[in-house]
């Protein structure tokens, strides 16, 4: 858990000085049809009272079905195949995902050279597309990684902003240190749906971290009542 929550703090403290650094003053546009974002002078991110609400939904149906599934990956696995996502197991899963600069998890459709090396080197076929899919290495998964893209997967079903494929290329190459974006190059739209990209990682980091002090919590209120320290 601590790589996850040193991931996130990393991730928000890098967004946070680069918008600081690429400030767009007074700018306002319609994203999509849940969400309207504005850039202050301060590139403060707003959500509308719909996307909060959606947004609300999300978590507390996510908070339901996890509660059900006692946080296991496997589970959540099998959840995302029966609503239409496949998920593939490969045991060079994370290898060739660092070639394309992808990361394990939900993978969105791929097109171009990232699709033809993903298909010739896993699947060993050729082909400059990809279908969507849950794409993992073999063995253990690590739970809080998998809640992560689950959250991820589960808010882009629910149709929330930022998931079109060419925000979330700009996304991946924004947080990635080996490749460079120049916001100054990007269209206001572009800007403000990467925006909208960063948001829904920071609301899967945020959600993760409460998941983990709730179960870290649980483990210590039972080690308490089995050492005997609990008071009734």
């Amino acid at each position: 858990m601590d790589k996850i929550l040193k991931k996130a703090v990393y991730i928000i403290l890098a967004l946070q000085e680069k918008f600081a650094k690429k400030k767009k003053k007074n700018l306002s546009k319609n994203v999509s049809s849940s969400s309207k974002t504005v850039l202050n002078n301060g590139c403060s991110l707003n959500l509308t009272v719909k996307t909060e609400e959606n947004k609300a939904q999300i978590e507390n149906n996510l908070s339901v079905i996890l509660k059900s599934f006692e946080n296991m990956p496997e589970k959540m696995m099998l959840y995302i195949e029966r609503n239409g996502t496949p998920v593939i197991r490969h045991p060079n899963a994370s290898k060739v995902l660092d070639i394309i600069r992808e990361e394990q998890g939900y993978i969105r459709e791929l097109k171009g050279l990232k699709a033809f090396i993903l298909n010739l080197k896993l699947f060993k076929k050729f082909s400059f597309k990809t279908k969507p899919m849950f794409l993992l290495d073999e063995g253990e998964v690590d739970k809080y990684a998998m809640i992560h893209q689950f959250y991820k997967w589960y808010s882009m079903k629910f149709d929330m902003p930022g998931f079109d494929e060419s925000t979330q290329e700009n996304f991946r190459k924004y947080i990635d240190e080996n490749s460079y974006l120049n916001l100054n190059n990007l269209e206001v739209d572009d800007i403000i749906a990467l925006k909208e990209a960063i948001a829904r990682d920071v609301d899967a980091i945020n959600f993760v971290a409460e998941i983990a002090k709730q179960s870290e919590g649980s483990k210590k209120a039972m080690k308490k009542m089995t050492d005997g320290g609990a008071s009734v």
